[in-house]
């Protein structure tokens, strides 16, 4: 149980660090687009997002794994945290249970889609055999 609780508890604070280094990076893309800083190579702020990108997880591990004890120790927050990832539970099934429907027509489309591309391959495959002269 307490293993379930504390990936329950990671992935809640994944998600909410997420969202908040989500929102960071578009304010920076709206002041890269801005012309306020300065542009580098393609290569250089490659590296340097992804230097700073390791950094961000690293930050998030240690804190996850901080929430995570502290959470352990706390039974109220212990509590919240599974009250809390029940009900995302109960609605993630809920909107798979609502979008069901439409779920199932558009996996019958894409199968019609894929069947249609075999036969077009088929019908190229075999016209090419057709057409390439045989060498007696």
């Amino acid at each position: 149980m307490s293993s379930r609780f504390a990936f329950v508890a990671g992935a809640l604070l994944v998600s909410l660090a997420g969202q908040s280094v989500s929102a960071q990076s578009s304010k920076g893309t709206l002041r890269d687009t801005a012309g306020v800083k300065a542009q580098t190579s393609h290569a250089t702020s490659s590296d340097s997002a992804l230097v700073e990108l390791g950094r961000t997880i690293a930050v998030l591990a240690t804190t996850v794994q901080t929430v995570v004890e502290e959470t352990a120790k706390n039974p109220e927050i212990r509590a919240a945290a599974v009250q809390t990832a029940g009900k995302a539970v109960s609605l993630a099934q809920r909107t798979l249970e609502e979008n069901r429907g439409e779920l199932e027509r558009l996996l019958a489309e894409a199968s019609r889609k894929l069947a249609a591309a075999e036969a077009a391959e088929r019908a190229k495959a075999a016209e090419k055999s057709k057409v390439t002269p045989s060498k007696p």
